[in-house]
This record gives C-alpha cells, sequence and structure tokens, in this order.
C-alpha cells in the first residue's frame, strides 16, 4: 500500500497593516494562489488534508478588517470561502465530529462570537488558482 505524500504549503510574509497583524502570501505545491492575503491563523484538519486558514479580502487600514474562512481540499486543489466578516478577524478553527467551529474576534468593540457549521454543509468548492 502506497502512502500519499502530504500536500505543502507556505505562507510568504508580505507585509503588516498599520496598527495591525503581518498578512501573507500562500502557496500551495510551489503555486501562489491569486487574489488574496492571508493571516497566519491556520489549522490542518483531517490528517493535513484540509487547510483552514484566515483570508483577508482588504490590506486597506481604513476599509479593514475584511476577512473570511478559507478552507483549502490540499488533495483536490478545491477551497471554500464562508461568509466574509467585516470589520473583524476568524480564528481558532477545529473540526470536530464532523462540526467545523470557528471564532470570530471585533477588536473594536471586544466583542466575540463562536460559530458551527457541519462540515457537510460546506458545499461550494471551487478551484484553488482561480480568484
Amino acid at each position: 500500500m502506497m502512502k500519499k505524500l502530504k500536500v505543502h504549503y507556505q505562507l510568504s510574509y508580505e507585509s503588516e497593516i498599520k496598527f495591525g497583524p503581518a498578512y501573507y502570501s500562500l502557496e500551495i505545491e510551489g503555486h501562489k494562489v491569486p487574489g488574496f492575503y492571508y493571516g497566519f491563523d491556520r489549522s490542518e484538519l483531517l490528517n493535513g488534508r484540509y487547510l483552514a486558514i484566515q483570508e483577508w479580502l482588504t490590506t486597506d487600514y481604513k476599509k479593514g478588517p475584511k476577512t473570511r474562512v478559507a478552507i483549502f481540499d490540499l488533495d483536490n486543489k478545491l477551497v471554500s470561502r464562508l461568509e466574509v466578516v467585516e470589520k473583524g478577524f476568524v480564528s481558532d478553527f477545529r473540526l470536530t465530529d464532523n462540526i467545523f467551529s470557528y471564532r470570530k474576534t471585533y477588536h473594536a468593540n471586544a466583542r466575540v462570537v463562536d460559530l458551527e457549521v457541519g462540515w457537510d454543509a460546506i458545499e461550494e468548492w471551487s478551484d484553488i488558482y482561480e480568484s
């Protein structure tokens, strides 16, 4: 029985937001994922088949933060992107008993919201390299 090789990804430092965190570009198997930048918060799920990561929709200090969860199916080169979070960050990605959970944090008003989504309810998958 052949063991499947683990898909490699890499975050590369790009810059940082004024008074805020750093952001990164993402490469999967040596190919840059177009269109977005990523925060450092991430989790590998199901033995590394999936990568859940904070995706940034803007790096403009005046418009952001504007983020969302991106879940990459590294084996099939697909991505699903969850709801946009205006003026907040996403983190703490977990998959337990077929429930994907994550946290939305709004630093401006010190608010934290924990969310859960059924893993099977995550249906909108598209090619990783299309933005």
